[in-house]
């Protein structure tokens, strides 16, 4: 696969890219020219050679072949003579990472340098000066610059300082991609500068853009983190924009939900995994998740999802202290009715990511909707007087409209109903009240038999503008019975649920409900982090 023209175009001349300080493009250039001047004669390894050109300094036993691997790269740097020896650029970059993990969280309410008034919230980068973090890349790409390269390195070197770049990606993001671009051009065979090439694109939005680049490292050979985000960008593009904005970009948008991006995306998250790679189950969980929610809810998937992010925690101690794991587990947890796991799952998220908001909002949402499911049920709707006689009693047979006469489902109170599927069996009622909880999934009706009994009717893949009155007769036809008694923080949640699939399996007042009561859920990815996290909720619309 050829180098990406746009960065090859920018390997030919044109300035350094946006927030350099004109350092960049000299640096690039002798990376790509040839190495600097070695040491003086009867230092090191190496003496300068015939025409002023310095000859690399080798490390003894460095393997054949160029490779793809980052780990080559350590190789390809030479050892520095005793008179000055900076640390080597692959431990530069690691250690440039440690400082970025040992900063404190930054709270954008009081951080100069990511309020909405600071200069790169307007398209400049931060100054080195007010952000630690930029400060201490600059110094470690200085350090790199001092160290010196054989010819057949040049081209990882320049993918190391991409890395470099990509601890402050407002920073240094556009000039990573011009360093992966002359990377590029140098070899375009190098694997992982398609990945990172990848990974700069996506972080500026270009979904399309970085799906091919992954595709360019593939085609140079196995690399399962490639795999793993082809997979997810392949997710992301076919699944719409979430709710933090993390779906395409204008220009990159995919198929639709259910559509071959997502297939694409498990058959690519399969072909990732690894046996004891934790990051591998835990992608192939979101891959089945996302086929759940667009692929027609099947049972199958979500099983395959929940033992994905199990194998996940059982492998690897990282992924178990995933928040995003939790999350989306949990998310899948509550729209198969399993609250207690998904009041578990919530809790961990938060406990593990404190800075992060969404755990905890959707774990008090969920408490919220359950509480008041429990409070509405016992009362009754808190019907009082005339309106509560009016929906006691039986209903007449005939408001079970299609549902009724011969060959119907057999009318059954819900104290006659079993838990599961209840085939061939309806039961009909009035409304007690309706519930929409924080975005919408399930809508909940309170159901009363006619002999007083009550339970929740949870209705899912309906429309927003789709309801039903007080008082509506409403025929539930094949109800699957859940009996529910979930403890958590010192507050017990007992109630009867029935879930219908879709509102078209209903029957209200005697007809079926409108075709466009029927609204499919919408994937949405969120993403608190990294780029590669993600976090799927279903969404009522």
């Amino acid at each position: 696969m050829a180098a990406p023209e746009g960065e090859a175009a920018a390997a030919d001349g044109g300035g350094a890219g946006d927030g350099g300080d004109g350092g960049d493009e000299e640096a690039l250039k002798r990376l790509e020219v040839g190495p600097r001047a070695g040491p003086p004669a009867g230092e090191g390894a190496g003496t300068p050679g015939e025409g002023g050109k310095g000859l690399p300094w080798r490390r003894k036993g460095r393997p054949e072949g160029t490779g793809g691997s980052e780990a080559a790269i350590r190789f390809i740097f030479n050892p520095i003579p005793n008179y000055f020896c900076p640390p080597p650029p692959q431990a530069l970059v690691t250690d440039l990472y440690n400082f970025r993990d040992s900063l404190p969280a930054r709270d954008p309410a009081h951080d100069p340098t990511h309020g909405p008034t600071h200069d790169h919230a307007h398209g400049h980068a931060p100054d080195p000066a007010q952000d630690p973090l930029v400060a201490e890349m600059e110094r470690t790409l200085k350090l790199m610059e001092q160290i010196h390269v054989s010819p057949e390195g040049r081209g990882r070197a320049l993918v190391l300082r991409a890395r470099a770049l990509g601890v402050a990606p407002e920073a240094g993001g556009a000039r990573a991609e011009l360093a992966l671009g002359h990377a590029l051009k140098l070899d375009p065979a190098l694997g992982v500068a398609w990945r990172q090439l990848g990974e700069q694109r996506w972080r500026r939005g270009d979904l399309r853009g970085a799906r091919e680049a992954f595709g360019g490292a593939l085609q140079q050979g196995e690399d399962p983190e490639a795999r793993r985000l082809h997979s997810m960008a392949l997710r992301a593009q076919g699944a719409g924009p979430g709710p933090r904005g993390e779906g395409p970009a204008p220009g990159g948008a995919g198929p639709g939900p259910g559509g071959g991006a997502l297939r694409e995306s498990l058959a690519q998250a399969e072909a990732a995994v690894r046996p004891r790679d934790g990051q591998s189950w835990y992608v192939l969980g979101n891959a089945h998740v996302s086929l759940f929610f667009a692929g027609g809810q099947s049972p199958g998937s979500a099983r395959r999802a929940l033992a994905a992010y199990a194998q996940a925690e059982r492998v690897d101690p990282a992924a178990a202290a995933n928040p995003d794991l939790h999350l989306n587990r949990a998310t899948l947890l509550q729209y198969l009715e399993r609250f207690q796991g998904a009041l578990e799952g919530l809790s961990r998220a938060a406990d593990l990511a404190p800075q992060w908001e969404e755990p905890r909002r959707r774990h008090q949402q969920l408490i919220g909707y359950l509480g008041d499911l429990c409070r509405l049920l016992e009362t009754r709707g808190k019907l009082r007087g005339k309106r509560r006689r009016g929906v006691a009693g039986p209903v007449p047979l005939p408001l079970l409209g299609p549902l009724g006469g011969a060959g119907g489902p057999r009318p059954s109170p819900i104290a006659g109903l079993r838990p599961g599927p209840n085939p061939h069996r309806v039961v009909l009622g009035r409304a007690l009240f309706s519930l929409t909880p924080p975005g919408g999934v399930p809508y909940t009706i309170g159901l009363q038999d006619g002999g007083g009994a009550v339970a929740a009717v949870t209705v899912y893949n309906s429309a927003p503008n789709w309801g039903v009155a007080v008082g509506d007769a409403v025929g539930v036809a094949e109800p699957v019975l859940s009996q529910h008694l979930h403890q958590h923080q010192g507050q017990t949640f007992s109630f009867v649920s029935l879930r219908v699939p879709s509102p078209l399996s209903l029957v209200v007042n005697g007809k079926r409900p409108p075709g466009h009561a029927l609204a499919p859920p919408r994937l949405a990815l969120t993403n608190p982090s990294a780029m590669p996290d993600e976090a799927t909720p279903p969404s009522r619309c």
